[in-house]
Formats: structure tokens, sequence, C-alpha cells
């Protein structure tokens, strides 16, 4: 809606992905995200041989990539997260939201997969929360402040929505009236259909090449669309961001990010 009414969007390129989701297809439980921290309490990551594959401690991609190629070789679509050595009492949320989902995670090992879970990208903000559209102000997940850079650590999106709320709070409290709104688009808003999330999926998802994203440029919905404008316009890995044609990040690019305003995109430095 920001992109449809002219605001800058930036960094829409770079998705996180959560590497332990529960994988229940079908069931409405079907994604419901086991924190990391369970992980970090002993929780270890098992092949169908039922043997850990991976360092469970390694950074979020690091660990995305290693169940996708454990995936690839298993020839299934999940792998198994042991939790039966955790205690309970240390994550009760965690383990009655698997209970309700049909698992005991003291008696069995959970199906995990990997996830779409936070964009660091979405409508450039500054430290403000001020965006390039007169009164309007993002903050959050929503927003694009460059603080996450290009791979978000855990739990930092929770500092930023209470310092930049503050902040922003207090910036559009003596904002000057912005005038009258825009005249609204031709365009609304519709939620994406399942075949669009199952292509952002597929051809956007952790490992990315240029013929995949050029596939997601026909997509119908336009958020899609411009994620892999965004994915191709970076021609280098960085982040979260991983393309098979460029696997190592260009030190050229540093502080560089991509921005959106209508249909052109543009380069500009943040420092």
């Amino acid at each position: 809606m920001a992109h449809a009414a002219g605001t800058d969007l930036a960094d829409l390129e770079f998705t996180q992905f959560h590497p332990t989701a529960l994988s229940a297809p079908g069931s409405k439980f079907d994604g419901l995200l086991v924190t990391e921290a369970v992980r970090g309490e002993g929780a270890r990551l098992l092949g169908s041989d039922g043997e850990r594959f991976t360092d469970e401690l390694a950074p979020r991609d690091a660990v995305t990539l290693a169940v996708l190629d454990q995936m690839k070789r298993d020839g299934t679509d999940h792998v198994l997260l042991d939790m039966r050595e955790l205690p309970e009492s240390r994550f009760p949320s965690v383990f009655a939201a698997l209970r309700e989902a049909g698992y005991d995670p003291l008696r069995e090992p959970i199906p995990v997969a990997p996830a779409s879970h936070y964009v660091m990208g979405g409508i450039a903000a500054d430290l403000e929360g001020r965006s390039s559209l007169a009164g309007l102000f993002a903050v959050g997940e929503c927003a694009c402040t460059g603080l996450h850079g290009a791979n978000r650590l855990a739990s930092n999106s929770l500092t930023e929505c209470f310092v930049l709320g503050a902040r922003a709070a207090k910036a559009a409290s003596v904002e000057p009236d912005a005038g009258p709104p825009p005249d609204p688009p031709d365009w609304r808003f519709d939620p994406p259909l399942p075949s669009t999330r199952d292509a952002v999926w597929e051809l956007a998802g952790p490992l990315r090449s240029a013929d995949q994203l050029e596939r997601l440029l026909s997509d119908p919905y336009p958020l899609a669309r411009l994620i892999a404008r965004f994915a191709l316009e970076r021609e280098e890995s960085r982040g979260s961001h991983r393309r098979l044609e460029v696997p190592e990040r260009d030190p050229a690019l540093d502080e560089h990010h991509i921005v959106c305003a209508g249909d052109g995109l543009r380069w500009e430095t943040w420092i």
C-alpha cells in the first residue's frame, strides 16, 4: 500500500529464513516457529538416519542451508528436531503449542523445515520513522531503517520497536500538517494467493538464481514482483540474500542499498 501511494521502499531482497518451523502440511500449525533458544539449550537437528548433521548454534542462514541440504540428501520435506532431553519448564509455551499440534517433544523428535521469517527491507524510513511520503511514519517489520543490515540478529527487532517507536511518536507529534491525502490509486490491496506464496518460496527462497527470479517477475502480486527485481539487481551474496551465480559478497557494495520509487530502482549509500 505504501508503494502504491508513492513511498520509497528499500532492501526487499533481504528476507531472513528461520531454520526450524514445524513441518505439518495441511495443518493450521504448519510453519509454527520453534524458537532457536531450544537449540541453545541442547536440542539437536537430526537427519532421517537419526544422526546429527550440523552445528545447531550457527547463524540462522547457515543452519537453514544445512537443513535444506539434509532434506535433499534424505529426499524428505523436513528434518527432525530432538528436544527430548530439554526440561519442559524452560519452554512451557513451546511444548504446549507442539502438543496442541499433535506432537509430544518429550517422546519423539519434531519434524521441522525452514520458513520465511523476517524481512529486513520495507518502507525506507529514517531514525525517526519518517518515510519519503509526507505524514507517513513506519516502525517495525514494515520499515527499513538499515538497523538490521542484511541479516537481523535474533530479537533485535523488539529493541528497534521500543526505540524507534518512541522516536517516531515524538517526531510525529510535532510533524507539520501534511495537507490533504493524495488521490487514491486505481490499485487496491488484495492478499496474495496461495500460488504466489508458493512461487515466492520456490523462486526467491533461501537460494536464488537469475532464471528463477526472472520467472517471478510475471507474478500477479506487486510485492512478489518487487522482491524479484530487488534480488536480481543485487548481483552478490550478502547476509540472507544468496545468489547461486555470485556466491561471494562484493565489498564494493558495502553500505549500498537498493531503493524503489515508483517503477524505478536506484542505489543509495547509507552511512
